[in-house]
């Protein structure tokens, strides 16, 4: 049913004409907003729809968006032009030695050969100006201490492998020289080819030598570069270089590139600290970027269970740099799948173009010196639009226009000259419509947190895995459904006039709309208070609405002077949120994309539908945001809440079929399920010296929540395999961990195996123990494989105060005999070789003197070079093509002192 009265159009059975008495009409500026009341039919949800699949659209081509790679035929001597066929057939070279862990022949060998081979050439082929290229090996010794998952962590490392890389300056007469790093590294993880992780990095820096060296143009610094060979010994060999090799004092600033993923486009994701310049640098000289300050302080938070060879440079180096890494299928991330397939053509052409163009500037300009002498102000908040091009502001602008807008915006609710609800003060009608929304937002996460209960329930946790899609039904539909159910049935009673029984759907409207003003000013408040340079996030959320708001929509109701038709209402709402949106589908693809892989990996610990329910919820709460405002606009929304509850069945029936399962086994789109098999054998000895237990088994510990139900069918007797809990009686629950990772993977299934053959012998040596009053010293001599790790547990009311790794002790680790450890990860790039150890210990007075005082264990890690015992063997013949297990052989020996 309409009515006309003039040019004027209303609809609605509950809409008359605007003279009526009974109209519970807004005062002057919320009727310019949009004039008489009527409501919108509900076929704009339904565009409303279509565009944001649009926009998601914009934002798949942005991320998906790779130049053309570059073959010989584009190349000309003395261009500054990355060639990516060139790098390729590096990478190719590179990955067919197959795994190479530090100390294995592949990695030290094979690869160290190859490197060496190629970087003779290019220096023998160099032109131009720049004919001053030096190559060295080094093999450092070292030890430092850092937390791993908030856990402490001593390294020592001997013979660890870098091959090290300078460019010289011809033009420098005079001063220090300054130079550029760029580091990656050779190494990999056992398993795994490594393609993205890190051969690619590789490849690319051999290529941007070689574009430099034919170069005409001379530099004004100096290049060098790192190809470092223990980075997944947790990074050992950047810090052998760092603090040990006589050109790292040169170094001004670093690259690091790095792989989290592979292929695709590579994300700055760490810069500094401070140090802004480098920021401009790349903003201003990377053809293809990619970078979100938000990336950094998720990382820097610890909420990804990894680290880099950045923070080494930067905590051993007091240097600032950028921290670059292949984010894209992090399904592949340290498995079998890492491989050529893997890197899609054009993703080593865009990085290489950022990388050589990046190096080029700053090898060629005074840029490192003049940025050492800038003041430094803080990390610059940046973040790229789409690939296309960079924003890097400094903080205090950034501070100045946070707090202009948020005064602007606080402003433009307070001038309102109109009624609230039934006459109330327009601000105090806010308020409560903030309330509402509010309300509905803790209805929303009920209703997401009682279908995590029914997803754990029937046991289909991470049914998302390896096709994200049906989150949006099982998760957001609910949550959405619950916040529209809510925002609009109290909407209504809110604004309802009691006496006429009639609604102004548009002062509910204009309400709702201001009370999201008011609540995205909090969150920028909060997050410019913490220092947050994130805040660019609920900025954009507030500066675009209420601009939009103030000049578009004003505007074209004071021109047209009649009720805003509903398309143009479409319109004016799309441009207010467009931006904002895009920018958060932009940023929610890159957190999927990180983190949906990340909790195959994550641990046995936390449940995985905790960390997606909470996803959604931001990104329905974020993404709807202003547009719930429009709800109480609609006469009716039993189609959007008819196509909510289909989503929801559709996706529940999904997730109980095939399409439910979480892990895939396709090569051309692998979702694996991650093991570590662990061939272990254990052998404990008493005070008095004697063999007091051994045992041996196949250890399975997988990665993620599932634990090893997924794989009853194809191995059945894990139905029945006993877990290895922690045995209190020796350091560290007596489990031969490499690294501190308890905490994430406390569940390890036991298969029984006979003790397993190793390649090379373990032999731990006590050499002399000196008793002084109530100190007592210990000195081993340790001969080992090229991985392993030592548990240092003190007695009760005893200390350790002094030891060979280091000046400082370290604080202890919360597990072990007495309830506490100090661990060692050993790494080697040899496969067997001696060591020494020596601890310095105090009993108090309130140690017995005839007790034992430490307990200590010695586990060995074979991770490559060895044979598979038939155990191991069986074990993957009989696994499912969809899961990856990381084969190691271990030995523990604990002894009583």
């Amino acid at each position: 049913m309409a009515a006309r009265s003039g040019n004027t159009r209303y609809r609605g059975s509950s809409v008359t004409n605007p003279s009526s008495k009974d109209t519970d009409k807004p005062d002057n500026d919320t009727e310019k907003l949009q004039g008489q009341r009527r409501f919108l039919g509900e076929h704009i949800c339904f565009l409303l729809l279509i565009s944001y699949f649009v926009f998601f659209g914009i934002v798949s081509y942005g991320h998906r968006r790779l130049p053309t790679p570059k073959t010989n035929a584009d190349y000309s001597m003395g261009n500054l032009t990355f060639i990516e066929e060139r790098a390729y057939s590096h990478l190719k070279k590179i990955t067919s030695f197959g795994p190479r862990p530090a100390g294995s022949k592949a990695n030290e060998e094979k690869a160290v050969n190859y490197l060496l081979k190629e970087l003779d050439r290019i220096k023998a082929s160099a032109s131009g100006a720049q004919k001053k290229i030096e190559i060295d090996v080094q093999r450092p010794e070292g030890s430092f201490t850092f937390n791993i998952l908030a856990q402490p962590l001593t390294h020592y490392y001997k013979h660890v492998t870098n091959i090290v890389v300078r460019m010289g300056s011809t033009r420098r007469t005079k001063g220090r020289a300054r130079a550029l790093l760029i580091n990656g590294h050779f190494d990999t993880v056992p398993g795994s080819p490594g393609a993205s992780d890190d051969a690619v990095s590789c490849a690319i820096m051999l290529e941007i030598l070689e574009v430099l060296s034919k170069m005409t143009q001379p530099l004004d610094n100096d290049l060098i570069l790192l190809f470092n060979g223990a980075e997944e010994n947790v990074l050992q060999a950047s810090h052998g270089f760092i603090t040990q090799h006589p050109w790292a004092k040169d170094i001004d600033a670093f690259i690091n590139l790095e792989a989290a993923g592979a292929g695709g486009r590579e994300l700055v994701f760490q810069t500094g600290p401070e140090h802004p310049w480098l920021v401009r640098v790349y903003s201003e000289y990377a053809a293809h970027p990619f970078a979100a300050v938000v990336a950094q302080e998720i990382f820097q938070a610890n909420l990804i269970p990894s680290d880099t060879d950045f923070r080494i440079f930067r905590d051993f180096g007091k240097i600032p740099g950028l921290d670059i890494a292949f984010i894209s299928n992090g399904y592949v991330y340290h498995t079998k799948y890492d491989n050529l397939a893997s890197i899609q053509p054009g993703c080593i052409q865009r990085a290489g173009d950022n990388v050589l163009s990046i190096s080029h500037h700053l090898l060629t300009s005074d840029e490192m010196e003049r940025g050492w002498k800038e003041e430094l102000y803080g990390q610059p908040v940046f973040f790229d639009i789409l690939g296309f091009f960079i924003i890097s502001l400094p903080t205090r602008s950034v501070t100045y226009m946070v707090w202009s807008l948020l005064a602007a915006a606080i402003g433009m609710i307070i001038m309102r000259d109109a009624k609230g609800f039934h006459g109330r003060p327009y601000f105090v009608s806010v308020i409560q419509a903030v309330l509402v929304i509010l309300l509905s937002w803790v209805a929303g996460l009920v209703a997401i947190i009682f279908m995590g209960v029914i997803v754990s329930s029937f046991s289909r946790h991470m049914f998302w895995f390896s096709n994200p899609g049906p989150i949006l039904g099982i998760y957001a539909a609910p949550a959405l459904y619950a916040i529209i159910r809510v925002q609009r049935g109290l909407g209504l009673k809110m604004h309802k006039n009691t006496k006429a029984k009639t609604s102004n759907p548009w002062l509910a409207e204009c309400m709702f709309f201001d009370a999201y003003v008011v609540i995205w000013s909090s969150l920028l408040a909060l997050c410019a208070y913490a220092g947050l340079s994130s805040a660019y996030i609920p900025f954009f959320w507030l500066f675009f609405p209420v601009a939009i708001r103030q000049t578009v929509w004003k505007y074209i109701k004071a021109y047209r002077q009649e009720v805003l038709g509903d398309y143009t209402v479409l319109g004016i709402y799309l441009l207010m949120v467009s931006m904002p949106v895009i920018m958060s589908f932009y940023l929610l693809w890159v957190g999927l994309e990180v983190f949906i892989p990340i909790m195959g990996r994550s641990g046995s610990q936390i449940n995985p539908e905790i960390f997606i329910g909470a996803f959604a919820f931001v990104g329905v709460i974020i993404n709807t945001s202003y547009l719930t405002s429009l709800i109480q606009t609609f006469k009716t929304l039993k189609y959007t809440r008819a196509f909510l509850l289909g989503l929801f069945l559709t996706s529940t029936l999904a997730m109980f079929t095939s399409l439910g399962f979480p892990y895939s086994g396709d090569p051309m789109n692998p979702a694996p399920k991650r093991s570590y098999l662990q061939h272990t054998s254990r052998t404990y000895y008493d005070y008095s010296g004697y063999l007091s237990y051994e045992d041996s088994f196949l250890g399975v510990a997988p990665m993620d929540y599932l634990g090893v139900a997924p794989l009853f069918s194809d191995i059945p007797e894990l139905k029945d395999a006993p877990e290895a809990g922690c045995d209190p009686e020796v350091p560290y629950c007596g489990l031969p961990y490499w690294v501190p990772v308890r905490s994430m993977l406390k569940k390890i299934w036991k298969l029984p195996a006979e003790p397993p053959k190793v390649p090379v012998p373990m032999n731990i040596k006590l050499v002399t123990k000196i008793e002084d009053k109530s100190k007592t010293r210990f000195e081993f001599n340790i001969t080992a494989p090229d991985h392993m790790s030592v548990y240092i547990s003190p007695r009760a009311h005893v200390n350790m105060t002094k030891w060979s790794m280091s000046k400082k002790i370290p604080k202890r680790n919360p597990n072990g005999v007495g309830g506490y450890a100090y661990i060692i990860h050993y790494g080697g790039g040899k496969p067997q070789d001696s060591w020494p150890l020596w601890i310095e210990l105090e009993a108090g007075a309130s140690h017995i003197s005839s007790e034992p005082i430490l307990d200590i264990a010695f586990a060995g890690q074979y991770k490559a070079d060895f044979k598979y015992t038939p155990e191991i063997k069986d074990f993957l013949r009989r696994q499912p093509d969809w899961h990856f297990s990381v084969p190691i052989i271990s030995t523990y020996f604990a002894y009583v002192y």
